[in-house]
């Protein structure tokens, strides 16, 4: 039962694979936006990052990955961070801090061969349950986004009464997000139709024309600053982030991601490996770390999300790199993304967790897809990943100690 992804390490050596711009990546560059708008938004208010130094780096990251993997690996907030970070109100020092330490131990799991030895926990159940769990929680998010902020992220529902009531409403804007997965559901199958990018145009004329008072502050600053770590808060960042985060990079942004990988796009996905993965992961946070920026991840989620949208090659990931670069670098324009309505977001989510989740269908054997099930279950029960992959290794050791158990006592009967 314990089948390992080993065969990730070792990838077929084939052609590498030409980089695309057609309008199929753009439609998947968008696709990961549900999930990357809000905490960037989120991060910018309650900690203090300025807005384009979060999309100028992370920005850069997305070119360099598209560049790499040549497929579209995506660049996501550390999410347990992230929310344990805006709920404690750590300085964006302090989280800078926190990524080049995040960057070091990366690098070290990568060099050392450790990542690879580690991957031995990660059994094809495991990974399939996270990528469940990831699904339900994408769902869950799309849904508690939408009936939180209303139409659009700083909320503005005292100016939308005045304009379009409607969409003040919290029951009009969850219909909206019903006819739009619809939407989305029906044209995935029409190729040469992107309706994600004539949606996210349309919602941003929409916004726009509405005039709508803005309510943020968005800090500003340039899109780096040196910024060495701060030694004495090393401690913290190990115990209050890095520690809660660790297990969930591991499972999702590094072994799910890697088999999340080979499953949307085999024949193009013979760069991507745990060790790869976690080595861009290091290398990255050790860079954003020293700029002044917030650490990143490959989630699994948005690789599902870019494939979902269309994406097929690392065109996809540079197209929003290049549109997350030039934005911040245009200073009046670096806020114009959060203008995108909250239920095309939202949508767009309950499209990509429902990618997510039809992985599951992969696994062959009762007991396989029981334990990632359980996997999926307890993590979107508890939230916690972690607490998740203990539920599911308990459940995989016993099973198998069970099955050591009847095989020795079949061997004494007479």
């Amino acid at each position: 039962m314990r089948e390992n992804l080993t065969e990730l390490a070792t990838p077929p050596t084939k052609v590498k694979p030409s980089l695309r711009f057609g309008l199929s990546e753009w439609s998947g560059a968008v696709g990961d936006l549900g999930t990357t708008l809000p905490l960037a938004f989120a991060l910018i208010v309650y900690n203090g990052f300025p807005v384009e130094r979060i999309l100028f780096l992370w920005g850069l990251v997305y070119l360099a990955t598209g560049y790499f993997y040549r497929i579209p690996v995506s660049v996501q907030p550390l999410k347990a961070m992230a929310v344990l970070a805006i709920s404690l109100g750590f300085s964006w020092q302090q989280l800078s801090t926190t990524a080049f330490l995040y960057g070091v131990l990366f690098i070290l799991l990568a060099s050392t061969g450790m990542i690879d030895r580690l991957q031995r926990l990660f059994t094809q159940p495991l990974v399939r349950g996270i990528q469940l769990g990831i699904g339900l929680l994408l769902a869950a998010k799309a849904l508690r986004l939408v009936s939180e902020k209303g139409f659009l992220l700083n909320g503005a529902r005292e100016a939308l009464q005045q304009t379009l009531p409607l969409l003040s409403q919290p029951l009009a804007n969850l219909l909206l997000v019903a006819l739009l997965v619809v939407l989305l559901w029906f044209f995935q199958f029409q190729k040469r139709f992107p309706l994600v990018l004539l949606l996210i145009a349309g919602g941003l004329a929409l916004s726009l024309a509405l005039h709508l008072p803005v309510h943020w502050e968005l800090y500003r600053g340039s899109p780096v600053k040196l910024t060495m770590p701060e030694w004495g808060f090393l401690l913290n960042a190990v115990v209050y982030l890095i520690i809660p985060q660790l297990p969930l990079t591991l499972g999702n942004a590094v072994y799910a991601a890697a088999d999340a990988c080979h499953s949307f796009w085999p024949e193009r996905a013979q760069r991507v490996t745990p060790r790869r993965l976690a080595g861009s992961i290091g290398l990255s946070n050790l860079a954003i770390g020293l700029l002044g920026g917030f650490p990143i991840c490959h989630g699994a989620g948005g690789i599902g999300a870019h494939a979902q949208f269309g994406g097929k090659t690392g065109g996809t990931t540079i197209i929003l790199g290049s549109v997350f670069v030039l934005l911040a670098l245009a200073e009046p324009l670096s806020s114009f993304l959060f203008f995108i309505p909250v239920p095309i977001l939202a949508a767009m989510l309950l499209a990509d967790s429902w990618r997510m989740m039809s992985l599951l269908q992969r696994l062959r054997g009762r007991f396989p897809v029981v334990v990632a099930l359980v996997v999926g279950g307890v993590s979107f029960f508890t939230r916690n990943l972690t607490l998740a992959l203990l539920a599911g290794i308990l459940l995989e050791r016993g099973e198998a100690y069970l099955k050591k158990f009847i095989d020795q006592q079949k061997g004494e009967s007479p």
